[in-house]
């Protein structure tokens, strides 16, 4: 066996070298990310624009990935092109820092967003073409998940206890969360061998037949609308839940890493008994079960008089979380047509990004004629309805096909 065999062979050494790049890139996002529509409160009070950056963020990267799924198939360079997005979303981050003006930041931050969609897009693909036996697969996604949780929780430790940040310090924040991603990016250069391990079974086809190929694959389309109908009124609730932690419930910097803390640590804890569950358990199952745990956020922000109630409700949902994180992806896996993990994704992340495009506008929109109407408590109402709409599109997954992963 050739030197070059021996490493492309290696799954050990690979899967460690992904897992710290992995790591490294959640604990500078999530020394950032999760305050950003908390920043854009601070700089504007417009349920509007909360609306504009989740449509923003969720509409723009999926239209990418909808085009470039295909020719992520096609070149099957991943290594290459996961070094490229991750640097430019690491500079994105220092750029974000010297911005005050609140419409450009949401332009940014959505720039950001879209290179960010187009580097998952092209991990996750990466991850199903690369591992080829399943049950591998589904553990390095576990393993990689559960590590990134840890070192978002880390994250969430050191802004909660160590720094307590003010607004215009998240600003040096965001600098930190640039220069630990780009360390975290350069390891892909470590890896770039890989792409010449990858040897292509078929030629993939061009762009329109590969829309026709996910079209006919039923199993795919019928899970692909029960998802994004549930992501359409999930999404409802989305530009409520920064205005209500900084109006409502009065929520710090501090406060509100730790609210992340305890849902992070819920997650992580479930994540390492969900690699035990999924091999012997229906996908399909796990889904169900993890969209009726998202009923928990908006009905806890709905009714609780106090912030260790919403401490509690992060808790709770923290392994419904944990099963979302693996198992829509191993899903799709499944049920791909073989060599086109990417395109399926990527139609899949299109049109659940539309569908919460549409849904967080909408919600940010009648989020402000509630407050308009009965001020900060009209927030509720928005949380009430968001609460019923999840609940009643949680039905359709009932129709999907029951899968689990091929041995």
């Amino acid at each position: 066996m050739s030197t070059n065999d021996e490493r492309c062979s290696d799954n050990n050494k690979i899967s460690r070298e992904i897992m710290l790049r992995q790591s490294l890139a959640s604990l500078a996002d999530n020394f950032s990310a999760p305050y950003m529509g908390y920043y854009l409160a601070a700089l504007s009070g417009s349920g509007v624009l909360q609306g504009i950056l989740q449509f923003s963020v969720n509409s723009m990267p999926t239209t990418a990935q909808v085009f470039l799924g295909p020719v992520i198939d096609r070149v099957g360079r991943y290594i290459i092109f996961l070094l490229t997005t991750s640097v430019a979303a690491s500079i994105l981050w220092i750029i974000i820092s010297l911005i005050i003006d609140p419409v450009a930041l949401v332009g940014v931050y959505t720039l950001r967003a879209v290179v960010v969609g187009l580097a998952g897009l092209a991990f996750t693909s990466f991850i199903g073409v690369f591992f080829v036996d399943a049950n591998l697969r589904s553990r390095v996604l576990s393993l990689v998940t559960l590590l990134s949780q840890a070192t978002a929780l880390l994250a969430f430790l050191i802004v909660a206890f160590i720094i307590n940040p003010s607004i215009d310090q998240l600003r040096i924040i965001f600098i930190f969360s640039g220069v630990i991603s780009l360390a975290g990016s350069l390891i892909w250069i470590r890896l770039l061998y890989i792409d010449n391990c990858m040897k292509r079974s078929q030629v993939i086809p061009s762009v329109w037949r590969v829309f026709k190929e996910i079209i006919r694959n039923k199993t795919f389309i019928k899970f692909d609308l029960a998802f994004s109908g549930y992501i359409f009124v999930m999404s409802f609730a989305w530009p409520y839940f920064p205005v209500a932690q900084r109006n409502l419930y009065k929520m710090s910097v501090a406060e509100l890493a730790i609210l992340n803390i305890l849902g992070t640590l819920s997650t992580m804890i479930f994540q390492y008994i969900l690699m035990k569950i999924i091999p012997r358990t229906s996908l399909k199952k796990l889904i169900i079960i993890s969209r009726l745990g998202f009923l928990i956020p908006p009905f806890a922000y709905a009714f609780s008089p106090n912030i260790e109630m919403i401490y509690l409700s992060n808790i709770l949902v923290g392994p419904f979380s944990a099963i979302g994180n693996v198992v829509i992806t191993l899903y799709v896996y499944e049920v791909s047509v073989k060599n086109l993990q990417a395109s399926h994704l990527a139609f899949l992340n299109f049109s659940q990004g539309i569908a919460a495009a549409i849904g967080s506008i909408l919600g940010g929109v009648l989020m402000d004629r509630f407050v308009a109407s009965y001020g900060v408590d009209g927030l509720r109402i928005g949380f009430i309805i968001s609460t019923i709409l999840r609940g009643a599109m949680t039905i359709p997954f009932i129709k999907t096909e029951d899968v689990r992963i091929r041995r």
